[in-house]
């Protein structure tokens, strides 16, 4: 994909994500099926994962270089990022401690921050050169060092799989 379909991507993936919450219903916005998150924690987790990533890619390039360095292989695929994430998640891998949701804020709050993020997300992506796309890189919690296309990748994937755990959670409502 070209950074112009990420940005697509990232705006058709997190617009669906928020049109499900919002057509929750408080109780089931609230829901907590066992010890799982709650769509409201599932949100203000997706919150809190954007908002570095809007700061990163709004960054100078230069700085971006500085900190993290340029790849040194190929960039993977979508599917072959979601592969490795799944992977990392059966592995044990679990969300850091400054991505857990404390469950702060209204729902409308929350979705109008995360609204606000994915559109500035996707400035900062069509703003990059895509060789700058595909060569910086930046850690991820548990892929460790990927390329900003990577990152963006799993940005895609990540609230997706927070959609379905959200949606098969109240499946036990």
């Amino acid at each position: 994909m070209n950074k112009k379909e990420i940005a697509l991507e990232i705006k058709v993936a997190y617009l669906e994500f928020m049109a499900v919450i919002n057509a929750m219903t408080e109780d089931e916005y609230t829901f907590q099926f066992q010890e799982k998150w709650s769509a409201a924690h599932q949100l203000e987790h997706i919150v809190l994962c954007v908002q570095p990533l809007v700061q990163v890619y709004g960054m100078n390039p230069t700085a971006i270089e500085q900190m993290f360095g340029r790849t040194n292989r190929p960039n993977r695929s979508y599917e072959e990022l979601k592969d490795l994430y799944i992977q990392k998640l059966e592995a044990g891998g679990k969300a850091p401690e400054s991505f857990l949701p404390k469950v702060q804020g209204t729902k409308d709050q929350l979705l109008y921050t995360l609204n606000q993020l994915i559109e500035e997300f996707q400035q900062e992506i069509i703003a990059l050169d895509e060789f700058e796309l595909e060569t910086l890189q930046i850690p991820h919690p548990l892929l460790e060092l990927i390329s900003l296309k990577e990152m963006a990748y799993n940005a895609i994937y990540h609230v997706q799989h927070h959609q379905n755990l959200m949606l098969q959670y109240l499946k036990h409502k």
